[in-house]
């Protein structure tokens, strides 16, 4: 977690190399903190004396400092300098070695010469990186508790550069990322220092760390610190300090510390006076390689920066309140700035969050709090709305992007090619390559049936681009003249109007879906959707379809998984053909209608849609006849056209994490390619002659190879890219579309962009002449961004890599599957947590499936859906609880004495009476399963 203390100041110290004065600077900052006294606010003066009597004094700050890993003699250690010259300092060493090497050789020197002489296991072993990020904000907190009612600061001063290897081999730049402590960058003041300290500034701006000063040694012979100000203060406004103490010439040079002298004492002498005159300065206008005010000064500047860092937090929520417009938001009800989710910073699973329990009416935390952080870890619950699935700022998509912008920033893609988009395109479509990879629907979602890939900006304009290549395709192939929208068919000649005939009004195109489905906010994805509370106000939405009720998957709490259909009493004929099930399904009384339970042993069973297929399962025969039934009468009763069907297979997100029976979706899909003869009616009779069949002749003919009955859309923004366990929902449903949208997982959650995936014969629908009017007239300013490709690339890449890792496999036997199996489901949530939370009182059911987590509560008002308030409280208790303070929370320890803290808190998004949780695909088990704990606790205890 990142810290911030309004009682403590926190530095990390960097340095852009080896030897170039890190330590000494570090030692500098102890002393000039412990002696610049709390109430010296003025920039020009320094307090009088001399320093080390007022560091004694403690005039100043309580400090503290730490070396987080240490290497060689004893006699050297930092810690034991830091002592000698700021003996006012706490100071600590986590982990020494005892070679002077780095860390990480260190390490591995140590257990070789361990194992020479046979001790392999015996004493302390090396840390983790997560343990070694704890143990360093664990020392953090530790130093804030001491300072209550004091002011105090801590530094920490890494080893080596910023890419210094820490104990595993990871950079200590991206080791500390967790923390992301306000760094103090030492510059070098030797020949090549300029490129040497800019190199290293950038390493920790993409790392995401703040860089709040640059300290160097003068450098009158290569003007480093001359140039470096300049460059600084014009491109991002740090200061840099050139930073000096006397070093022989009776104090008349002010530079780096004095040759070290083989006499202990005349050593000590001279840098004593050395940081002396480096804490107090050199005199006004000594050169311009030199910063007047010494050390005092950054100290002064440091305690400004940490109060305006405050201030500017604090006052973020209203800010926002008075700026922002908040999406999915009613104002109205963010009645305080305690109800703002103000987000400092975001790393792995958590965000570092303003904690403002203290000042929340609903909070019952204790004084205690108040010497905890202001930063708070906070589990992302809701994967950022569904984006995330590498854990947030990946060090290897960050770099990606930032290539990419370098190369690229962005160009124009119409009639164009870069690497990076084409080199997508291939690997979502399985074409070109590598002899290495084998391509299959289990890496390329696409393989087999796409063979072009559309590039748009999110997934609601990917839907939008889909819609218009299904609606056309149908059109032309099934209307009797070609004109497809109302301008269109009003520039006909009087009479020959599309659609009209006899006089009778033309027939809209519509399309097929589900109840529940939702497919994105700009009106023509909000059209392909039934009315609902998001379109409710819309004054433009029309709902253009028809939608299915879907029959749903759900684990309760006899053990079992069912499927829950419910039929209609006024639908006489699905009434009818229930009978035969009647004997074979468990049957429930809602106040309309008959629900029908069909249960099954496992999730294994319900979702291997061949098998049952194979077997007949009852449900089979019901869908297909129910399904047919309910186009007939659309098409051939109501005469109405239809021009693409719409799913988000296996669950649909937005509308409350429906998950949707597999069989009945696959059937749905069979159903409606085999039924082109209801689709291709031009203008429907009541009762059609006996030439309308499924071999009548339309204005274009299917071919061999060509999409049948009406196009099919697999809406997988959510679903897809192993968002549910497989690369694809078409691996389990055994069935491609024609189309298919793919997002926010795309691009690991760094940026927007989306795709839409279409097969040969949907392209070849604008492929037919060379009028650009039959071309997809569809576009935006950021088609194909590289940044974008090129992200989505390594997310790619990073996805097929954790595919091999142990924890999956781990996570695949706990649900009974295997590696052999490709079409078995699994979650990454544990089936034992499941199964509790069915057994809870309040809860109608839970399942999982890949990332999600789908608890769905008990409503008392019997009000459902998204508009329901059943999860307020358990969420509320999620956030606002009273939590522990974790050093790291991938680790999340829970001593006997705090078992009624939770772990951490967590942000989850509601929808309506249905709590989710959603992982990355690398969340840790243990952050895994603490949240299982989490959440189950927290509806216990709701009421």
């Amino acid at each position: 977690m990142a810290h911030l203390y309004p009682h403590l100041r926190v530095h990390q110290v960097f340095g852009a190399n080896t030897d170039v004065g890190k330590t000494i600077f570090t030692t500098a900052l102890c002393l000039a903190s412990s002696a610049l006294p709390l109430s010296s606010h003025s920039t020009t003066s320094s307090p009088p004396g001399d320093v080390f009597t007022a560091s004694k004094q403690g005039l100043g700050e309580r400090v503290h400092y730490l070396k987080p890993v240490s290497t060689g003699a004893l006699d050297d250690a930092d810690d034991a300098h830091v002592s000698r010259y700021a003996s006012a300092t706490q100071y600590k060493t986590l982990y020494r070695f005892s070679e002077p090497v780095s860390p990480h050789l260190a390490v591995e020197l140590e257990r070789r010469a361990k194992l020479a002489e046979r001790e392999v296991g015996q004493g302390a072993q090396p840390p983790t990186d997560e343990q070694f990020v704890r143990d360093v904000g664990d020392w953090i907190h530790a130093a804030a508790l001491q300072e209550q009612g004091s002011q105090g600061v801590a530094y920490v001063e890494t080893a080596g550069g910023v890419h210094s290897p820490g104990p595993s081999g990871v950079s200590q730049s991206h080791l500390l990322r967790p923390l992301r402590l306000p760094t103090i960058l030492i510059g070098s003041a030797e020949l090549g220092g300029i490129s040497t300290t800019r190199s290293a500034f950038e390493s920790l701006l993409v790392a995401g760390y703040d860089v709040e000063a640059v300290l160097l040694f003068p450098s009158p012979r290569y003007g480093n610190v001359e140039y470096l100000q300049k460059f600084f203060a014009e491109e991002h406004g740090i200061p840099v300090f050139g930073l000096g103490g006397p070093n022989g010439n009776q104090g008349r040079v002010f530079g780096g510390p004095p040759i070290k002298n083989v006499d202990t004492s005349q050593d000590k002498a001279a840098m004593v006076q050395f940081y002396s005159g480096l804490v107090t300065g050199t005199p006004e206008g000594f050169s311009a390689e030199h910063t007047h005010g010494g050390v005092y000064n950054v100290v002064k500047y440091l305690r400004q920066r940490h109060t305006q860092r405050i201030s500017e937090i604090s006052t973020m929520a209203q800010r926002t309140r008075d700026t922002c417009w908040w999406p999915f938001t009613q104002h109205q009800l963010t009645r305080t700035n305690q109800e703002v989710n103000v987000i400092d910073s975001a790393y792995a699973d958590f965000f570092s969050m303003l904690d403002q329990r203290n000042s929340s009416p609903s909070s019952k935390i204790g004084d205690s709090i108040k010497s905890n952080s202001l930063l708070q870890p906070i589990f992302d619950g809701s994967a950022s709305w569904w984006t995330q699935c590498l854990g947030h700022a990946p060090q290897r998509l960050v770099t990606a992007a930032a290539h990419a912008a370098g190369r690229y920033g962005h160009v124009l893609f119409p009639n164009g090619t870069h690497e990076p988009a084409l080199l997508l395109a291939e690997l979502l479509t399985g074409k070109n390559q590598p002899s290495t990879s084998s391509p299959s629907l289990a890496s390329n979602p696409g393989y087999g049936w796409a063979d072009r890939v559309f590039f748009s900006d999110d997934g609601s304009t990917g839907m939008e681009v889909a819609l218009k290549m299904a609606l056309q395709s149908s059109i032309l192939r099934y209307s009797s003249s070609h004109p497809s929208s109302s301008a269109a068919a009003d520039k006909a000649k009087p009479g020959q109007q599309a659609g009209y005939r006899a006089g009778k009004p033309k027939k809209e195109w519509q399309v097929l879906g589900l109840k529940g489905s939702y497919h994105g906010d700009t009106i023509g994805a909000m059209d392909a959707c039934e009315p609902s509370v998001y379109s409710e106000a819309v004054h433009w939405y029309r709902g253009r379809g028809f939608w299915f009720d879907p029959p749903t998957v759900e684990m309760r709490s006899s053990g079992n998984v069912t499927v829950s259909l419910q039929v209609s009493d006024k639908d006489l004929a699905d009434r009818m053909r229930t009978r035969h099930l009647s004997q074979e399904l468990k049957q429930d009384q809602p106040k309309e209608g008959v629900i029908f339970e069909q249960c099954y042993t496992s999730m294994q069973e319900v979702y291997n849609v061949e098998a049952r297929l194979r077997a007949n399962d009852p449900l089979v025969e019901f869908y297909r006849s129910s399904i047919r039934d309910q186009l007939k009468q659309l098409t051939k009763e109501q005469g109405r056209k239809f021009g693409a069907l719409v799913l988000e297979p296996l669950v649909m997100g937005a509308g409350g994490m429906i998950f949707v029976d597999p069989l009945f979706q696959r059937v749905l899909v069979d159903v409606c390619r085999s039924s082109s003869d209801l689709f291709s009616l031009d203008d429907a009779p009541l009762s059609p002659p006996s030439s309308c069949s499924s071999t009548i002749v339309t204005t274009e003919s299917a071919k061999e190879g060509d999409w049948q009955g009406i196009p099919v859309i697999y809406d997988e923004v959510f679903a897809g890219l192993y968002r549910l366990g497989p690369c694809t929902p078409a691996s389990v449903l055994g069935v491609t579309p024609d189309i298919s949208v793919l997002a926010k997982i795309l691009t690991g959650g760094m940026v927007p962009m989306s795709v839409t995936l279409a097969s040969k014969s949907i392209f070849e629908t604008f492929n037919k002449s060379d009028s650009k009017v039959d071309a997809l007239l569809h576009g935006h300013s950021y088609t194909a961004h590289p940044i974008g490709c090129a992200v989505a690339l390594e997310t790619l890449k990073a996805i097929s890599e954790l595919k091999q890792s142990p924890e999956w496999e781990t996570c695949q036997s706990d649900w009974d599957v295997t590696k052999k199996v490709d079409t078995g489901v699994w979650s990454f949530w544990s089936k034992s947590s499941i199964e509790k939370l069915t057994e809870l009182d309040n809860v109608d059911h839970a399942i999982a499936m890949g990332c999600v987590l789908k608890v769905a509560l008990k409503d008392g008002s019997g009000q459902g859906g998204y508009t329901s308030t059943a999860s307020v409280d358990v969420l509320k208790q999620l956030r606002f609880g009273e939590s522990l303070i974790q050093g790291h929370p991938s680790i999340p320890v829970i001593q006997e004495n705090q078992q009624e803290k939770l772990a951490y808190n967590v942000h989850a998004r509601p929808l309506g009476n249905v709590i989710y949780l959603m992982s990355s695909l690398n969340t840790p088990p243990a952050v895994l399963r603490r949240s299982e704990e989490l959440l189950l606790k927290a509806i216990k205890e709701s009421k």
